[in-house]
C-alpha cells in the first residue's frame, strides 16, 4: 500500500460545513471523498489536449 500524506487547502467555512454534512449523511469519510475527487480531476486533466498535442 502506498503511503498516505497530508493534502491542505482552504474553502469558506460553510463550503465545509456542508461537504462534512454530505459526507456524514452519505456515511463517507471526507478523505475518501476529497481522493475520489482529485482522481476523478487527474484523470480529467492528464488526458492529452488535442490544442497542446499540435
Amino acid at each position: 500500500m502506498e503511503k498516505t500524506v497530508f493534502v491542505r487547502g482552504r474553502v469558506d467555512e460553510s463550503v465545509r460545513s456542508r461537504f462534512k454534512a454530505m459526507c456524514a449523511l452519505k456515511n463517507r469519510t471526507m478523505d475518501s471523498v476529497m481522493e475520489e475527487l482529485i482522481l476523478k480531476w487527474l484523470e480529467e486533466n492528464e488526458k492529452p489536449q488535442k490544442d497542446q498535442a499540435q
